[in-house]
């Protein structure tokens, strides 16, 4: 037998009240003198005996109706088959599944509200004193509390549809750790979705001996759809006369063919590009579409197709900002380095300039030491200064230096010179998924001409990690790349002369030089994924103590929203940079606004777009063999009986109160008996 509130036993303490009355009842009796006595003993002996056998009977019954109220205030019951209930406090943690997918239509209605009764038959299957906890997709902080009946019941009836998915492995992880801060004995979950396969990874689910977890399948409803998987742009700097290309990759999650798809791209409210598709059934095709950047500022943009019934994945936001040319300055130490001033000279994304270093470095986004031999000290912490802070330093060291001279003005980068090697060498290998080429290549050809060298320096051991980029042949970098601080350094290893190198005259001089300027401005990051917690870091730099500018979102024409309203996010300063976090504040996809100026695009996650559903063989293939896991056996039972059922634990209070009733009832007929029999004597 199983107590739910085992210290309720402690008032069978009270059972010594009756046993202290009935042993310490004394009576006086009063003589009374008779001639003849011989009959009168025998009828008090017997009267006697039938008095105390009454008062034993009336002490008993006393006796049991308090040891049964007690055990009705304890709440026992009796274990059942299933879940080994144990002594103490019920726990009931409730996941309802309201992402996209829960709007699916049923015979019996939505998804969503099918659901919703499976949490009111959960509730009913638990007694009214414990505690439950509603979780769905939004998991916010007011969701990690505990509920009364009453109180989940409420809370179950306005859950709303959420952009937001889940995992179901970090939906249980959450509800296991906030069911162990409970401290319960009895820790139930349960989990009620569609299961999504896309979002159902059962093999991840958590271990948790102290916790049962029960799993409750929706009868998924297959749908054709069509959808935006991705997008990229494919342009390392956006500025005026710029042209980008943005790439979609469209989706086609049905089973029937899509035929002349049409794919728009919008931007700044004008539609810029369409392209038409055609998408077999369970594959995917891209789309490319380019526009030019004819003005400056924030440009709005979305890619466009419809499909229905599902249309919250048909439309995806981004927002790029379009600035002013590329400054870049390029400092020579002994004479002026034609091969650079050619290729960036007459660029129209880059304002280039070739002039000694200036005092005042921050209007510079990419600057390259071609050959310094003496850089002053002041000048080099300016330079560190500025690196540290998000700019982008090449390096070219002269050729035929001793390493002694170069190294004192280079130390504060982290890296040094160890010796000169006046020797051909030749390159083995190049690092094709370095930024520098992202989209340059197609593919790799072991007939590609490699860069070599007449003599190179190579690098002392330092303890800094860097990417070789170029390899020679002895294993010494020709150009490697390294982080510092929130901007990076390039560090070639040879003059980048005719003389010494033959790699300017190859077609991988261009790509390599020209995209360390194109990279050097970092771009903020074009869309964002609602539900994500990353921080999410800003073009704008937000003095954290102040109060943070508002973030509101706009309509098509850039105006803001009067229907949504707007609040004030959390904002941070990671590193040298602002970063904003999100805690689930926001519900719509579009194009937000942080105070005045800075655009942010946010999407809902595709991870709601495949509308493909475990069944329940398979549910239950995946569970096989893991402890503190079980599906629900009959899904056309209400659950509640299905708790009940498997779980026995068939609860004793009520026939506690009955039988407490039924003692008091003999005792009260005991001493109706004795008073007649008293009367009659």
């Amino acid at each position: 037998m199983i107590f739910a509130a085992p210290a309720f036993l402690w008032g069978l303490l009270a059972l010594a009240i009756p046993i202290a009355v009935h042993l310490f009842q004394f009576r006086r009796y009063r003589k009374v003198y008779f001639s003849n006595v011989e009959r009168l003993e025998a009828l008090q002996t017997e009267s006697r005996r039938q008095s105390n056998l009454r008062r034993w009977l009336v002490l008993l019954m006393r006796c049991l109706a308090i040891v049964f109220l007690v055990l009705a205030f304890a709440q026992p019951s009796l274990p059942g088959n299933g879940q080994q209930l144990r002594s103490g406090a019920t726990v009931v943690s409730v996941y309802l599944d309201n992402s996209f997918s829960m709007e699916n239509s049923t015979s019996d209605g939505s998804q969503l509200e099918a659901a919703k009764q499976k949490a009111r038959e959960i509730a009913a299957a638990y007694r009214p004193g414990d505690r439950y906890q509603l979780l769905s997709n939004a998991m916010t902080g007011d969701e990690y509390r505990w509920l009364s009946r009453e109180e989940f019941l409420d809370a179950v009836d306005l859950l709303p549809i959420v952009p937001a998915s889940r995992r179901l492995s970090e939906v249980a992880e959450s509800q296991s750790d906030f069911m162990r801060q409970s401290g319960a004995a009895n820790r139930h979950a349960y989990l009620v979705s569609d299961f999504q396969r896309s979002a159902a990874d059962l093999d991840a689910l958590p271990a948790d001996s102290l916790a049962f977890f029960t799993l409750v399948p929706l009868e998924g409803v297959a749908t054709d759809n069509i959808y935006i998987d991705t997008l990229r742009l494919d342009a390392p700097a956006y500025f005026v006369g710029g042209s980008v290309s943005v790439e979609a990759t469209i989706r086609n999650g049905g089973t029937t063919d899509a035929e002349k798809l049409p794919v728009r791209l919008t931007v700044a409210g004008r539609e810029r590009a369409i392209a038409t598709l055609d998408i077999p059934a369970g594959t995917a095709a891209k789309a490319t579409l380019r526009f030019t950047i004819d003005s400056a500022g924030w440009l709005d943009g979305s890619v466009d197709i419809t499909d229905y019934p599902i249309t919250f994945d048909d439309r995806y936001h981004f927002a790029l900002l379009a600035g002013s040319r590329i400054q870049m300055l390029q400092v020579d130490g002994n004479a002026p380095n034609d091969n650079l001033r050619r290729l960036f000279a007459d660029d129209s994304a880059l304002a280039y300039q070739a002039t000694p270093l200036p005092s005042d470095l921050s209007a510079l986004n990419f600057i390259v030491l071609n050959e310094p031999r003496n850089l002053p000290s002041g000048q080099a912490q300016a330079l560190a200064s500025w690196v540290e802070q998000g700019g982008t330093l090449a390096i070219i060291p002269p050729a035929d230096v001793n390493p002694d001279q170069l190294n004192p003005q280079f130390s504060i980068f982290n890296f040094q010179f160890s010796t000169w090697q006046r020797r051909p060498a030749k390159a083995t290998a190049i690092d094709f998924q370095s930024s520098l080429y992202r989209g340059v290549f197609n593919g790799t050809s072991s007939d590609m001409e490699m860069p070599s060298v007449q003599g190179h320096y190579t690098l002392a051991a330092t303890g800094v990690v860097h990417q070789d980029i170029i390899t020679l042949a002895d294993g010494s970098p020709l150009l490697c790349s390294a982080p510092f601080g929130d901007g990076r350094l390039y560090l070639f290893t040879s003059p980048l002369t005719a003389e010494w190198t033959s790699f300017v005259s190859q077609a991988l001089f261009v790509p390599t030089l020209y995209n360390m300027a194109l990279y050097s401005r970092p771009q903020p990051v074009a869309f964002h994924t609602l539900g994500d917690r990353s921080p999410i870091f800003l073009q704008g730099s937000y003095d954290p103590s102040a109060t943070p500018p508002e973030l509101k979102p706009l309509t098509s024409d850039l105006t803001p929203q009067t229907s949504t309203p707007s609040f004030l996010p959390d904002l941070r300063r990671l590193g040298n940079r602002s970063a904003l976090l999100l805690h689930g504040e926001l519900a719509a996809d579009g194009i937000y606004l942080l105070g005045d100026s800075e655009h942010l695009a946010f999407n809902h996650p595709r991870l709601e777009s495949q509308l493909d559903f475990l069944s329940r063989g398979e549910i239950e293939d995946l569970l096989d063999g893991r402890p503190g896991y079980s599906l629900v056996r009959n899904a056309a039972k209400p659950l509640d009986q299905e708790i009940r059922s498997r779980d026995g634990g068939t609860p004793l209070w009520h026939w506690c109160i009955l039988l407490a009733l039924a003692a008091l009832l003999a005792e009260t007929l005991l001493l109706v008996i004795s008073k007649r029999h008293t009367t009659h004597s």
